[in-house]
């Protein structure tokens, strides 16, 4: 019983200890694991953005920069004028901060998209909060592939700090002002898509007229409200009229009052009766998308009619809405093109040669450029600076040329094209050429042989002499010499004949005659001539046999036109005649694409070898688990 207890105490120290190993071992690969990084983009520094850099104007154009108080109660225009560094590179979710001057703050959250005048394309986005002041601009992936000459403008609208409430608006009766409507701190996009549109142009402005700032009585005030061009009045919102009193520069609502109005178009008039107090009117307009096309400036004006005293007291006043939020930017293409050509023609385009691009200090920008079909690599995204290129794998058949090839990407030449060679290490093959049209010309065929020549005969050269006499009489005539026995049926002539009249010797004879043949041995007498048994020598008029001449029966060689001769073959082809080979033909052919580099701000997740290992210790682990537990059942049975 003891031994029994005993193993099992064995038996659950052993499964404890199992378990811990299973989770020490599924532990190890977040432990070992690289951590993931969430791409987040990066404040860069931006000329121009500075507190001092900005100009300071009012809604009508009039310079404010270095006014050492702005009031509160008015609107002023910030200008910035902004250049990005050539040196900087610019990704998608990069920041630039913009500073405002201490004299002015965003009275409302300020929010709107910079552009591409041009294209249209967003650069990035600005915000500002209100009361803030600092805006920050974040850039969409548009400098990362117009990375030259970036460049830009940013213009919105802000308020003084100053409060100039003390200071007394001498003479006035009537009073107009207006301003943007922009949507509230924190509101959701369905909220905010009430405000303004998808461009960010404001869709509501509002107007204010402030009348009778010193509460005195006066009967029958009747306002006259003109809008200006591209606006309409908003009759969803009505008016609003409060009553109230105004000191130290400023409205205080103490009540609100219900008058009648009209609207008729762009004319809205309003009737207040007698009024004692001050009273302030709000009304609201929209603006036209058109007129954002045309202007950046809305104007209103109203007319009031009444009688102060028992005289008339007609006073007229006027506002101006000025709307420049926005801002826009510019950028070229740094780009660079290569050409790798054949070193001898400066034609022949190569396929597959492999390039490494490198600053001009020896940072490398990307390797494994491969050139195409067409012999061609680009390669955009490149600031302004100096590169090189060098070949690290030459095309089949070529020797690599690590010659460094150097290119500068500037402000008036963003876009370069770089051209490189290599040489063939293939010698090209030899093909015959057929024999040129003059070597042709001086051939004269053989010509075709004559019915008594022999079976390949050539014309009689020049050179041979006729014979003034035929070597061998021609069967008609019968060689006497002195026969010891003549036949019956000859009589042998004391002197041989002269050759007979069918024969006539040619002076120059172009061929054999067909009465003639001539042999290349003496022929035996014919059976119709007895042979002399002891012939004597021929007379002298009888010339033996010699060798046969060009015009005998034996043909000679064929002359030097009937065929071609080496030399004359060889002489045919020149090192201009030579063919390239087919092989080079076929590596151009390759379909190689061009590699570019895409910058990738995501997360990056653990390698595969560290997800196999994971899932190999989870599996460990549970071994050792299962292995612990049947263990236990096992001692306990």
């Amino acid at each position: 019983m003891q031994k029994r207890r005993h193993s099992q105490k064995r038996a659950s120290v052993l499964l404890l200890i199992t378990l811990l190993l299973s989770v020490l071992v599924a532990l190890i690969p977040p432990l070992i694991s690289k951590p993931i990084s969430v791409g987040a983009g990066q404040n860069i520094a931006v000329t121009g953005f500075g507190s001092q850099d900005a100009t300071i104007t009012d809604t009508t154009g009039k310079d404010f920069t270095h006014a050492p108080n702005l009031s509160m109660y008015s609107v002023y225009t910030l200008t910035y004028h902004w250049r990005i560094p050539d040196e900087v590179v610019v990704k998608a979710g990069d920041t630039a901060t913009v500073s405002l001057p201490a004299t002015v703050v965003s009275r409302a959250d300020v929010d709107f998209a910079v552009v591409d005048p041009t294209t249209g394309a967003t650069i990035g986005h600005f915000f500002s909060k209100a009361g803030s002041s600092t805006g920050i601009l974040t850039f969409t992936d548009f400098f990362s592939h117009s990375t030259v000459g970036r460049q830009g403008e940013l213009q919105f609208m802000v308020s003084g700090r100053y409060d100039d409430s003390g200071h007394q608006r001498p003479g006035w009766y009537i009073y107009k002002a207006g301003w943007v409507v922009n949507p509230p701190t924190g509101a959701t996009p369905e909220e905010k898509a009430q405000y303004v549109d998808d461009l960010g142009r404001p869709k509501i402005f509002q107007w204010e007229i402030t009348i009778n700032p010193n509460m005195e009585h006066v009967d029958n005030v009747v306002l006259t409200d003109t809008l200006g061009p591209g606006q309409h009045f908003d009759t969803s919102r009505g008016l609003v009229v409060h009553t109230g009193t105004y000191d130290d520069n400023w409205f205080h609502a103490t009540g609100t009052i219900t008058p009648s109005y009209q609207v008729n178009v762009n004319q809205v008039k309003i009737s207040l009766g007698t009024i004692t107090t001050a009273i302030q009117i709000d009304l609201w307009t929209n603006p036209t998308s058109a007129s954002f096309e045309t202007t950046d400036s809305w104007t209103n004006s109203v007319v009031a009619s009444g009688k102060q005293g028992g005289t008339g007291a007609p006073a007229h006043a006027s506002g101006t809405i000025t709307w420049r939020n926005g801002g826009s930017g510019t950028g070229q293409v740094g780009q660079v093109t290569l050409i790798k050509q054949d070193q001898k023609t400066h034609q022949q385009a190569l396929a597959g040669a492999v390039f490494s691009l490198y600053r001009a200090d020896g940072t490398l920008v990307h390797d494994d450029l491969t050139t195409d079909t067409k012999g061609k690599l680009t390669f955009t995204q490149l600031l302004v600076g100096q590169y090189y290129f060098v070949e690290t794998k030459a095309p089949k058949g070529y020797k690599l040329n690590a010659t460094h090839l150097p290119f500068t990407i500037t402000l008036d030449k963003p876009q370069v094209t770089v051209k490189a060679y290599d040489e063939n290490l293939t010698p090209p093959p030899v093909t015959p050429s057929t024999p040129s049209s003059e070597s042709s010309s001086s051939m004269t065929p053989p010509s075709k042989p004559s019915s008594a020549s022999s079976s390949k005969p050539s014309v009689p050269s020049s050179s041979v002499t006729p014979p003034s006499k035929p070597s061998t009489p021609s069967s008609s005539v019968t060689p006497p010499s002195k026969p010891s026995t003549p036949s019956s049926s000859v009589t042998p002539p004391s002197k041989p004949s002269t050759p007979s009249s069918s024969v006539t010797p040619p002076s120059k004879p172009s061929s054999p005659s067909s009465s003639v043949t001539p042999p290349s041995k003496p022929s035996t007498p014919s059976s119709s001539v007895t042979p002399p048994s002891k012939p004597s020598s021929p007379s002298s008029s009888v010339t033996p046999p010699s060798k046969p001449s060009s015009s005998s029966s034996e043909p000679s060689k064929p002359a030097a036109s009937s065929t071609p001769s080496h030399q004359e073959s060889s002489s045919s082809v020149s090192s201009s005649d030579v063919i390239p080979s087919s092989s080079s033909e076929s590596d151009s052919s390759a379909n190689v694409e061009v590699v570019t580099p895409s910058h990738n701000n995501t997360h990056h997740l653990p390698d595969t070898g560290e997800r196999v290992l994971g899932w190999l210790a989870i599996a460990i682990g549970s071994l050792l688990s299962i292995t612990g537990i049947l263990l236990l059942i096992k001692d306990y049975q």
